[in-house]
């Protein structure tokens, strides 16, 4: 494997493991209510990321639990696995 593909596909999973971890974060946080500058840092962080899905599971489900960080979860797994493909294939 190139250089360049071995680099790009191992940016793609430190970027990808980030949000992870916010997102990890952010459903620990959501269990212990709290008000303080990190909380508010990781809310701020990942709000923009699963509003979308957010609004989405809202529009076609009514349920008391939030599935957002699920769906992205899943989301982001698919784009990963398609975007490496697409490395792969354009540097090889």
């Amino acid at each position: 494997m190139p250089l360049l593909t071995y680099s790009l596909i191992t940016i793609l999973d430190r970027m990808i493991w980030c949000v992870y971890i916010l997102i990890m974060i952010r459903i620990f946080l959501s269990w212990i209510p709290m008000d303080n500058n990190f909380t508010d840092l990781i809310y701020n962080l990942t709000n923009p990321i699963l509003k979308p899905f957010k609004d989405f599971l809202d529009k076609f489900i009514d349920l008391p639990i939030d599935f957002s960080p699920m769906l992205l979860v899943l989301t982001l797994e698919a784009l990963q696995k398609i975007l490496v493909k697409i490395i792969i294939a354009l540097t090889w």
